[in-house]
């Protein structure tokens, strides 16, 4: 009967408290910054993210996606957070955008035997330019209608072959996943200059949940302050 006395004792005590989930979704191919690999999600963001969440005090439960069903998921207030959407007047209204957490740049890109200058959008009307359909690239682009735009409606590698391909003379997006999937489909870019912007990246948070994007927030200025964020971004270079 001796041990009996220890183990009540032990059942008693309080159970530690579990990190309640949160469903972040997420493009479900935008490498470097995310994409499934072994079975798990990873790359720069995906890490970012998952540190955000954990210290935010809950448990990070990153959900890759389409881009379209990204957008339509928050729209309807059915997860936690998404990311990484880039700042615009529209979205600030209709969401809490929590961040920039990181910076990127959107880039114009073609075939080394390309011919095109580019120092304004002015130079490039005429030219078909690759898109993907759902992505904004800034209120000068997407609001000049003078431009030729051909929209993929999947992912940066179907952009990337619709160049290869001479569907295309230019397309447009981040410089790196640009780099990675032309990479991966063994073809040379030219990335033209200057990048169209430089592009912070934000955690859209639904309105309904006020509370998450307050813990995002109070999340991100702590991991900037130990240096968290820093040591993070610095792996990916």
């Amino acid at each position: 009967m001796r041990w009996l006395v220890p183990m009540l004792a032990m059942l008693l005590l309080p159970l530690p408290a579990v990190a309640e989930p949160w469903r972040i979704v997420c493009d479900e191919n935008f490498p470097p910054y995310n994409f499934v690999e072994q079975g798990h999600v990873a790359g720069l963001d995906a890490e970012i993210i998952a540190a955000l969440v954990q210290r935010a005090g809950a448990t990070p439960q990153i959900d890759p996606q389409p881009w379209v069903r990204v957008q339509d998921l928050l729209e309807r207030g059915e997860v936690d957070a998404a990311f990484q959407f880039v700042g615009r007047a529209d979205r600030f209204e209709k969401y809490f955008m929590v961040g920039p957490f990181r910076t990127g740049q959107t880039v114009f890109a073609t075939r080394p035997d390309h011919t095109i200058q580019w120092r304004s959008l002015t130079d490039l009307r005429g030219y078909r330019i690759g898109t993907i359909r759902g992505y904004t690239y800034g209120a000068a682009f997407d609001n000049d209608a003078s431009l030729t735009r051909e929209a993929a409606a999947g992912d940066y590698s179907q952009l990337v072959r619709m160049l290869a391909a001479q569907r295309v003379d230019l397309i447009i997006g981040d410089r790196e996943a640009l780099s990675y999937f032309a990479r991966r489909e063994m073809l040379r870019l030219d990335i033209l200059g200057p990048p169209l912007a430089e592009v912070p990246r934000y955690i859209a948070v639904p309105k309904t949940r006020p509370d998450r994007a307050e813990r995002l927030a109070g999340a991100l200025a702590s991991l900037r302050r130990d240096g968290s964020l820093a040591a993070i971004l610095k792996r990916w270079e």
